[in-house]
């Protein structure tokens, strides 16, 4: 099972290295979750960040979290609901819920 952590990880490093938004989100993910890598929130940040500028809106869904709860990145209410309403508009019915929820 380990190695296929690690594969994944270097597979989706793979993706990411080509710039593959999906591929940044998930190695994000991998960093943020300590999946086949050591587990490095700012990391995890930076790439969710990279994605997300990338219109990624699952990568926008997952900024707004770190923004919401200050993982890898100080707290700041005001850009996680700007980042949860990116990932709503494109679809995303979780951070429209999130969205609304932190507007109340």
């Amino acid at each position: 099972m380990d190695i296929n952590k690690k594969k994944a990880f270097e597979l989706y490093k793979k993706t990411a290295d080509l710039g593959n938004a999906s591929g940044i989100n998930s190695l994000g993910y991998c960093y943020k979750n300590g999946i086949g890598t050591d587990i490095d929130k700012k990391k995890a940040f930076e790439l969710y960040k990279k994605a997300a500028n990338l219109k990624n809106r699952a990568a926008q869904y997952n900024l707004a979290f770190m923004y919401e709860n200050g993982v890898g990145t100080v707290k700041d209410m005001s850009k996680a609901i700007n980042w949860y309403e990116k990932s709503a508009e494109q679809g995303n019915q979780n951070a429209q819920n999130k969205s609304n929820k932190l507007k109340l």
